[in-house]
């Protein structure tokens, strides 16, 4: 059939009300959510890593020059944060494949709704990561380890167990997919927010400082019993985005996503983006995990 101009028109002015994920997409989040919450891990097996001396035990440095490390990049990651959130916002509008149905607006992110990109969610995730596992050698250090709560301990592994693939996986999204979409949809000037200060930061720096807490710093382990909380992360951003859809844009605009693969409106397309992420996700959290079992028979960092 043949589409003339004006019903070309037409069907780029139509203003979807609502788009609900396909229902194989809903399907694969809850079976993936079953799967991951059958297998998170016990209290016992996270005590197990999750101890005073794996989160003071620095590779070239000792407990307080670690705790000060840790604390001053929790500085940097959180003041970046606030900045972010108390800033005059961003209102980058999103580009979508062409088989997409949605009308791409400009989405306002300013204040709270700053924090709305997963990017932010994993920036936030490590700037909490350091300040949980700077405060522990910083308390071990000042001899008040009677301070230190189990949950403390459980909390601070966790989040780095999650934060090291979710921060890879983001500069890996980013380089390999968002950039590259972008580029090709509006030139540079596509590319420009990623080239801003905030970009720069979140999508390099946060690598940059995992890898600095792997291989110099504490050499935090990433334990693969307890790889199920990771990806329990990822899924929970995908039901954020779903619930968001039509609260991002603004009024009238209808359901807007910020990543062009979480569009709804793609049908297989939209489920083979998630299982792509999942997947990427779980390599990085299995690599990291490996990378620790290489560094624990070395008993050192990358430079011993």
């Amino acid at each position: 059939m043949v589409t003339t101009r004006g019903q070309s028109k037409r069907r780029d002015a139509e203003v979807l009300t609502s788009a609900p994920p396909p229902y194989h997409s809903v399907l694969f989040v809850l079976l993936a959510g079953i799967v991951f919450v059958k297998c998170l891990p016990t209290l016992e097996q996270i005590d197990e890593e999750a101890t005073v001396e794996t989160l003071t035990n620095g590779l070239f440095v000792g407990p307080a020059t670690l705790a000060i490390i840790r604390l001053l990049i929790a500085a940097f990651v959180l003041g970046v944060v606030a900045m972010r959130v108390l800033g005059p916002g961003l209102s980058p509008q999103p580009t979508y494949l062409p088989q997409s149905k949605l009308k791409s607006a400009p989405i306002r992110l300013v204040g709270l709704r700053s924090l709305a990109p997963f990017t932010l969610w994993c920036w936030v995730l490590l700037g909490v990561t350091f300040a949980l596992t700077g405060t522990v050698p910083l308390l071990y250090a000042m001899d008040r380890t009677d301070l230190i709560h189990p949950w403390h301990l459980r909390l601070a592994l966790l989040a780095f167990e999650v934060s090291a693939p979710c921060s890879f996986l983001v500069s890996t999204v980013v380089k390999f997919a968002l950039w590259p979409h972008a580029y090709r949809s509006k030139g540079s000037e596509g590319t420009k927010i990623f080239r801003s200060f905030y970009g720069i930061v979140t999508h390099n720096l946060n690598v940059i400082f995992v890898i600095a807490e792997v291989a110099l710093l504490g050499g935090l382990p990433v334990v693969m019993s307890h790889v199920a909380i990771s990806p329990m992360v990822g899924l929970a951003y995908i039901i954020f985005a779903w619930a968001m859809a039509n609260r991002l844009g603004e009024e009238g605009s209808g359901p807007q996503y910020l990543y062009f693969f979480l569009d709804t409106t793609l049908g297989w397309t939209t489920t083979k983006a998630l299982v792509a992420l999942l997947l990427v996700l779980l390599i990085f959290y299995v690599a990291f995990s490996v990378i620790d079992d290489v560094l624990e028979h070395l008993e050192g960092g990358l430079l011993v």
